[in-house]
């Protein structure tokens, strides 16, 4: 009876820390983010983001990045006009480090990826709005439990002061 006793202890333990592995996963089901268009991106691809900013969860701020990887939309079968079709990958960093030389080559690319995911979407150009739905694929440390869960994000876009086109808007995870 008393060797049962260390593997039910054990056995409790671990459930209490999954448990607070996911209520700590559970609070971050939403953020506010703020992007800017990276002028480096010229072709879809998995090398050059074309969206670039931060993301605050509950008052926890990473950096976010874009991908674009298509439109997604068969040949010969363009958007209706004003609108725009978009596949994306996005990652969310903790103390991201991303610089550029002149020629628009990635010199420096460093931080923490706790989670990631993929997205499709539309853009509609004269409402300035943008949505998109999709999963993510793997998260860590406070996204800890998250792979998997459904995501949409939403927003509008226009040219900000300085002439560079922004793009603020809501990451809903669940």
């Amino acid at each position: 009876m008393l060797r049962k006793l260390p593997v039910i202890a054990a056995m409790g333990l671990a459930a209490v820390l999954a448990t607070a592995s996911a209520t700590v996963a559970a609070d971050k089901t939403s953020g506010e983010f703020d992007l800017l268009w990276n002028d480096c991106f010229v072709a879809p691809g998995e090398e050059i983001p074309d969206w670039v900013g931060t993301i605050d969860f509950d008052g926890d701020v990473y950096d976010m990045l874009f991908f674009n990887v298509g439109d997604g939309r068969p040949p010969n079968h363009p958007p209706a006009e004003g609108t725009g079709a978009f596949n994306e990958v996005w990652a969310v960093y903790d103390g991201l480090e991303l610089v550029f030389d002149e020629a628009c080559a990635v010199e420096t690319f460093d931080g923490d990826l706790v989670l990631w995911g993929l997205d499709h979407g539309t853009s509609d150009s004269e409402a300035a709005t943008y949505a998109m739905t999709g999963s993510i694929m793997e998260g860590s440390g406070p996204f800890e439990g998250l792979a998997g869960e459904p995501i949409s994000m939403s927003g509008t876009f226009f040219e900000n002061p300085d002439g560079v086109l922004q793009a603020p808007g809501v990451l809903h995870i669940g």
